[in-house]
């Protein structure tokens, strides 16, 4: 599900690097976590968070990447996403 959710998302990056080349500013904030308290952990969400976040980067996007974060982290992280986002040509999360 995580690699499908991966490809679509790469299909998107693709899609928007050329809808729009020279847009001034890009962000994408993307989080991988490995454990789930309803579901079974993933096989490998670093590798996949690397790789989503690699493609981002090779569309032209600042990235913002976290793993493995507790709520606190994670508020903490979309707040910092959430300011650089803020006055950005395209914002992804």
């Amino acid at each position: 599900m995580l690699r499908c959710c991966a490809f679509i998302a790469a299909l998107i990056i693709v899609s928007l690097a050329t809808f729009d080349a020279h847009a001034d500013r890009r962000v994408a904030l993307v989080i991988g976590n490995s454990e789930y308290r309803e579901i079974p952990a993933l096989k490998n969400p670093d590798k996949d968070a690397a790789d989503v976040s690699n493609t981002f980067r090779l569309a032209g996007f600042d990235v913002f990447v976290a793993k493995d974060l507790t709520k606190l982290e994670f508020e903490k992280q979309f707040r910092s996403y959430l300011a650089a986002a803020d006055g950005a040509d395209l914002a992804v999360v």
